[in-house]
């Protein structure tokens, strides 16, 4: 057998100066620890003894005197779980707490609680905790769930982040996020808020080490993709031009691959979303929490002629659209010249660039604008900023008694959100410039005060708004 380390011979003398363990247990320990690398004889070692195991050492674990010997088993724990993860699911065994003599959960963050500036006893003890936390029960690690929060929002927080510091807290957030049924609590807690600056705002000399906290907070967040409210959560915190970003920077394989698939998670639940509110009586299964996906585009009720609107009526997810805004398409058309290792990739920039092209030919249609327009909640999307659409769709402003034309009128004059105030001065001064008719379609009943109306806004408040006001009135003016 190799010579036992110095460190774990202390270990060895604290367990039996404490009588922790009987004799036969403690020559396993003592195996274990001096074959460390030697996969088949570890396994060897613990086949059928996983409790009696697990058990062990973290009892020693709860009777370290000195920091140094609290590291040195934590790690070596850390790493035999990690390699094991058979012992893993004993840490989440509620019919081992007694023997274990404490709850597992609560005890490793007891450690990163009372050594909070020391990294090598916080870090294992953090990812034996999340280990505990996903295979146990809720009920029994409520306490323990909202010490291991507490202490991730608290090191996420800090003005600059440091690798060291959050790398393990992003470890055990991925490690409780595998368990579906506790992806919710990330939700509840508001832990999403905190990936954009994990992508952006990391600080490390090693680069590589950087590229790996970035593919962590996406394999973090890809998890967190599977959920419905998941999406609505990572949508809100601008995932999407994040991961355009990513796919635009980082060349590593690994990081792209796991950014479209967070992309296409999204794209498919809007797919089922679309077809789950045209046809609620399909024979595909939708889950019921799809719904919330509806939330993502309600920005209140607009009023417009004495009747309240509700945005929801007019288009609930809006995913699609923003990957084409951001400028996704064109970054896939450039991915599509490279030659990936994994030929899963290359297909799923297809499937994605796919999806894209076909829910761009819905989006920049006419009959999608008029239904956008005929709700008087405006949005920026491809639509409104796809030049080819205005020249393309030019005559049809004359259907239906110019209808489109008017409602746009409508919305200048009554609306009072400044998004909506902003597309509409913008379309406004597209048909202008693009009708055969130009400014004389401000002469149709009911356009007799926008012109007036476009001309004031351009002293409005909303940067925005007095933009588009001043190039709308500009058309108006130049365009006869």
């Amino acid at each position: 057998m190799p010579e036992i380390s110095a460190d774990a011979a202390d270990i060895i003398k604290l367990i039996r100066g404490l009588e922790l363990l009987d004799e036969p247990t403690i020559i396993l320990l003592e195996q274990l620890l001096s074959n460390r690398s030697d996969e088949g004889l570890i396994q060897y070692l613990i086949a059928g003894k996983e409790d009696l195991i697990t058990v062990s050492i973290f009892r020693i674990c709860n009777s370290a005197q000195t920091s140094h010997i609290l590291s040195y088993v934590l790690h070596f724990f850390a790493d035999i779980v990690s390699r094991k993860p058979i012992l893993a699911i004993q840490l989440g065994r509620a019919d081992l707490i007694s023997q274990f003599g404490a709850n597992p959960a609560m005890t490793f963050m007891r450690f990163v609680r009372l050594n909070p500036t020391d990294l090598s006893i916080v870090n294992p003890a953090l990812y034996l905790a999340s280990t505990a936390l996903r295979y146990g029960e809720y009920k029994a690690n409520t306490d323990a769930f909202s010490a291991f929060f507490a202490y991730a929002r608290f090191a996420q927080s800090s003005d600059i982040l440091h690798i060291d510091e959050v790398q393990f807290v992003l470890r055990g957030c991925i490690q409780i996020a595998r368990r579906k049924e506790y992806r919710e609590l990330f939700f509840k807690e508001k832990m999403v808020s905190y990936i954009p600056r994990l992508l952006t705002e990391i600080v490390s000399d090693d680069s590589g080490s950087i590229i790996q906290l970035i593919y962590e907070t996406l394999t973090f967040a890809w998890l967190l993709s599977f959920e419905y409210k998941g999406i609505v959560c990572l949508v809100r915190e601008k995932i999407i031009p994040q991961l355009r970003r990513v796919l635009q920077r980082v060349q590593k394989e690994k990081c792209i691959r796991i950014s479209l698939m967070i992309l296409w998670n999204m794209a498919e639940a809007e797919r089922k979303y679309i077809a789950h509110m045209l046809n609620p009586l399909s024979n595909e299964w939708i889950d019921d929490r799809i719904d919330v996906l509806g939330n993502l585009n309600v920005s209140g009720m607009v009023s417009m002629g004495g009747l309240e609107l509700n945005s929801r009526l007019r288009r609930g997810a809006s995913l699609v659209s923003e990957m084409v805004s951001v400028g996704l398409l064109k970054s896939l058309s450039q991915l599509k010249r490279r030659k990936f290792g994994d030929e899963d990739v290359s297909e799923l920039i297809q499937r994605l660039e796919d999806a894209l092209e076909s829910s761009m030919e819905v989006l920049t249609s006419f009959s999608e604008y008029r239904g956008e327009v005929l709700t008087g909640v405006l949005e920026w999307s491809p639509v409104h900023t796809n030049e080819r659409f205005w020249i393309d769709n030019a005559h049809r402003f004359d259907e239906n008694d110019y209808e489109v034309v008017i409602a746009l009128g409508t919305i200048i004059l009554q609306t009072k959100d400044d998004t909506t105030l902003a597309v509409a001065c913008h379309d406004l001064g597209k048909v202008v410039s693009h009708h055969p008719s130009g400014r004389t379609l401000l002469s149709l009943p009911g356009m007799e005060d926008v012109k007036e109306r476009v001309i004031s806004l351009m002293s409005s408040e909303s940067a925005n708004v007095a933009k588009e006001a001043l190039l709308c009135t500009q058309t108006i003016m130049i365009r006869r």
